[in-house]
């Protein structure tokens, strides 16, 4: 009996683990769609060095920042600099480079063209009940930032490949807000590859993105954010 008994409790512990693993693996790889954003860094200066540089800020002359950004989202056909935001869908392969490239007005090359460049990816998670402790993963080539609801959530100034297309090299977990949760995902390429991977669990729907604004900054006119039909 005292045997069986041990065996039983092996058996839970073991169930719970698998639990646990699970649960840290739990992570919806999402592709899109993103509404896209690219900033040129200085020369040398791009991945692990610009990380904590705002270059949406450098990019526009003071008129956008990456903080204004995370808070209240952007709207697809705004300029940053010469840029516009853009909507597309990563391959799974998670390649930025490959997909700048298919983008109206967006910088094209290769792996070794586009250098020292990088990239800010905006997605929306549509839930109906706030969710705590959900799982989230994200590669990147090479540095990278991810905002949730205009908090900074993760940081990893490191150059690196952004590994296998299906699993995170980073993991940790984040609340979720009843409602609109708007993520910004910065990826900052110094040179070669260039791309990221990103995923989060729980309950909730991808937003088909055209128009970002989760949140009505101070200051503008209400009426003008009430025809905006994607939150209404």
């Amino acid at each position: 009996m005292m045997y069986r008994k041990l065996w039983l409790i092996g058996l839970v512990c073991l169930m719970s683990l698998s639990l646990i693993t699970l649960n840290a693996d739990a992570q919806q790889k999402i592709l899109g769609p993103y509404l896209w954003m690219v900033a040129k860094t200085a020369a040398n200066q791009g991945g692990q060095n610009s990380t904590d540089i705002d270059s949406l800020d450098v990019a526009s002359d003071g008129k956008v920042t990456e903080d204004r950004v995370a808070k209240n989202g952007a709207r697809e056909g705004d300029k940053v600099g010469e840029y516009e935001w853009t909507a597309a869908s990563l391959a799974n392969d998670g390649n930025i480079n490959t997909l700048v490239n298919t983008l109206d007005g967006f910088p094209r090359g290769d792996d070794n063209a586009l250098n020292d460049i990088t990239s800010y990816a905006l997605v929306i998670l549509k839930t109906n009940k706030a969710q705590k402790g959900v799982a989230m993963g994200v590669s990147s080539d090479d540095s990278v930032k991810v905002w949730l609801n205009g908090e900074v959530v993760h940081t990893n100034a490191r150059n690196r490949g952004r590994g296998d297309a299906n699993s995170f090299q980073d993991n940790l977990n984040v609340d979720l807000k009843n409602g609109n949760n708007l993520f910004m995902i910065k990826v900052s390429e110094r040179g070669g590859g260039w791309g990221m991977h990103f995923g989060v669990g729980g309950d909730y729907d991808v937003s088909d993105v055209d128009g970002v604004f989760p949140v009505e900054p101070t200051g503008k006119i209400t009426t003008q954010w009430a025809q905006i039909k994607n939150f209404k």
